[in-house]
């Protein structure tokens, strides 16, 4: 089948080598955008970005995607709305809203001509984390991406 999207799925690899040129900030946008376009449960997610110099495989960005129950508790407490379901429901539907997110940028960046490795340290490097963004009560660090120019 000629689908330039299945294409893309299909021949997408992960990088681990990456030319030291930081992606313009409007698609670097783009793909953030297209994250949020996923199909989530209840939009239980936060993404952070750093554009230090030492990230993992010398990639330019790091995407660090949070499952974020603060969010929904924040949302619901301004509405004075009572949870009504429990915590493990609500951790589940952000963990997946995380990983959808997550797979729509890879995909997004793919298109744009940007390699990216998911990395598997985030949630036992979660406290660490937390602690350089600040990161409320709730968010835990789920799923990160490195993107950039491939070598």
């Amino acid at each position: 089948m000629d689908n330039s999207t299945i294409n893309i799925m299909l021949n997408r690899r992960s990088v681990r080598r990456y030319k030291p040129e930081q992606p313009a900030d409007e698609i670097i946008e783009t793909i953030v955008r297209v994250g949020q376009q996923a199909p989530f449960a209840s939009q239980l997610y936060s993404v952070l970005l750093s554009r230090k110099k030492k990230q993992p495989f010398g990639a330019p960005l790091l995407f660090t995607i949070c499952a974020d129950l603060y969010r929904m508790e924040r949302f619901m407490a301004l509405r004075g709305w009572k949870v009504i379901t429990n915590d493990l429901s609500l951790l589940m539907f952000a963990i997946q809203d995380a990983a959808y997110m997550a797979e729509n940028m890879v995909i997004a960046a793919e298109s744009l001509g940007l390699g990216s490795c998911f990395l598997g340290g985030a949630p036992y490097q979660a406290a660490r984390i937390a602690k350089k963004y600040k990161l409320p009560k709730h968010v835990f660090p789920h799923r990160a991406a490195g993107h950039g120019l491939s070598r």
